[in-house]
């Protein structure tokens, strides 16, 4: 019956927000907003749905943070599939993050994985990558860690094994960090973050 399945779901999500180091996380978000007004950039990177989470993050991010000083120049290469399947025929797929270092990916830059078992090969090659050109890095991983809990300067560590309430707290984490740093600017700025038409739909239950 899906309600015991439901019930047993939720329990092991709790279990498992609860287990995080809630330093790292506020290391994440330290980090993130460092790179607020910066040209340097934030790659996100991931394979499958954790890909797919990048691509959210990098829409969301970039959606939200526009104001020109406090701008985060943010992107995932998960969503150029043009450039992912060239890459993967004429190179080979476990190249096809780290040949971007580095070229695309800079010193000033940040990269963040997203991963469950933290030993994608594509990813990891990165990793070791980056750390060979001194580029910061920030592994979110879940199971035991792998290559990326090793190799990564910073890390969130996701105590379980679980793919889907791992990629279901990949973005819970960035969520979280996003509605914290535009309480932030709100805070200090007095920006407005819900735009009109936004406001429209979802506090007035218009149409727009």
């Amino acid at each position: 019956m899906i309600l015991e399945s439901w019930k047993k779901y939720k329990k092991r999500l709790e279990e498992t927000l609860s287990c995080i180091n809630e330093d790292d996380i506020n290391s994440l978000n330290q980090l993130i907003e460092s790179y607020m007004g910066k040209k340097s950039e934030i790659h996100i990177l991931g394979n499958g749905g954790s890909a797919a989470n990048a691509n959210h993050i990098n829409g969301d991010f970039t959606k939200t943070f526009t104001d020109e000083s406090n701008t985060i120049r943010i992107n995932s290469f998960a969503d150029n599939s043009c450039f992912l399947t060239a890459a993967s025929n004429d190179i080979d797929f476990s190249e096809a993050f780290s040949i971007l270092i580095p070229g695309r990916i800079n010193k000033d830059d940040l990269i963040i994985f997203l991963s469950g078992s933290g030993n994608s090969v594509n990813l990891v090659k990165c990793a070791r990558k980056a750390k060979e050109n001194n580029i910061n890095t920030f592994s979110i991983t879940g199971y035991q860690g792998g290559e990326l809990n090793k190799i990564c300067k910073n890390k969130i560590h996701i105590p379980v094994k679980d793919m889907e309430i791992i990629e279901d707290l990949q973005l819970i984490i960035f969520h979280c960090i996003k509605q914290n740093l535009c309480k932030k600017l709100k805070s200090k700025f007095g920006i407005k973050q819900i735009s009109s038409k936004y406001e429209k739909r979802i506090i007035s239950n218009e149409i727009a």
